[in-house]
């Protein structure tokens, strides 16, 4: 049964929020990113580490200068599934020069400048395919709405025939809640964010592929047959209303993640799965992002860093 879509106010042109970090519906991009881009540069020194985009800044502030959560020192044989542009494998290579870090993904889209120990293959980690490699450290990041079977896909990790973890080797996922909360209470039904969700509850019931992952990851993986499964649940402003000068930073950097990703993330599944109009879906999504860049509304999110080991022989 088709799901009725969302009545939208077509007419968003000349609208502005004093409260806002922009304009409505334009992009945060070139009023932030001047002052971040110091921060950039501060990181670089501090931590003895290139960054190569304003995403993976903000996941390395809130691992506090991590870039993993598994308690596992100097991993030799890393594997990141659904690798994308590949900047957390070249990272990892970066920080541990004696790594073989192997990133696979379906599109070829990752530089072909990278360090040595660095390896890119275009592959399908939902398929079962043998490999020879056993690895220390399995990661993932924002990989929801890719995977068909939660739990058959960290079995796989643990089986020695596919892409599988050594004995004693370690599971690190790391997924985002979807729902958006507000610090003044319950975010009204028809505020964009939960038009969003409720959008992406159909794009799940038609594709089969989950958006809500987040809160069963450590169920899954202890299903799997992971031990010493952990669960750690941050929470992260979106914008720069915190008093506390991390969580302010935190929330900047994740309020300009947010504005220059939402629309690309957004536009194909909806256009795709929904068949929604591109007019249709420039709307929700500046919508949206004038949510994004209202500090006043207080919105934050929650991020879910699970990780588990594979029993020892």
């Amino acid at each position: 049964m088709p799901h009725p879509r969302p009545q939208f106010d077509t007419d968003v042109a000349g609208q502005e929020n004093e409260e806002t970090d922009s304009a409505f519906g334009g992009s945060i991009r070139g009023s932030e990113t001047s002052t971040l881009d110091s921060d950039i540069l501060r990181y670089r020194v501090e931590n003895g580490r290139t960054y190569h985009s304003y995403a993976i800044i903000f996941w390395t502030l809130v691992l506090e200068g991590d870039l993993y959560s598994a308690p596992i020192k100097n991993p030799q044989d890393v594997l990141d599934v659904e690798t994308g542009t590949g900047i957390w494998a070249i990272d990892v290579a970066d920080m541990i020069p004696s790594a073989i870090v192997k990133g696979i993904d379906l599109s070829p889209i990752q530089p072909s400048w990278i360090p040595p120990n660095v390896r890119f293959e275009v592959d399908d980690y939902n398929k079962e395919r043998e490999h020879t490699n056993r690895f220390d450290l399995i990661h993932s990041r924002e990989i929801l709405g890719t995977v068909p079977d939660w739990v058959q896909f960290y079995k796989k990790a643990l089986d020695s025939r596919f892409s599988a973890l050594r004995p004693g080797g370690w599971m690190d996922s790391t997924e985002p809640l979807i729902h958006i909360n507000s610090i003044h209470g319950p975010v009204a039904k028809d505020h964009p964010f939960n038009i969003w969700t409720t959008q992406f509850a159909t794009i799940s019931e038609q594709t089969g592929l989950l958006w809500d992952v987040a809160p069963h990851l450590k169920r899954w993986m202890e299903e799997a047959g992971f031990v010493n499964v952990t669960e750690k649940v941050v929470r992260v402003a979106i914008g720069k209303w915190p008093k506390a000068q991390k969580q302010k930073e935190l929330g900047a950097w994740n309020q300009l993640r947010l504005d220059m990703g939402f629309g690309d993330f957004t536009e194909r599944r909806m256009r795709n799965v929904l068949n929604w109009q591109n007019d249709e879906i420039m709307i929700l999504v500046a919508k949206i992002r004038a949510s994004v860049q209202n500090s006043k509304e207080g919105l934050f999110m929650h991020l879910y860093h699970v990780y588990g080991q594979k029993p020892g022989e």
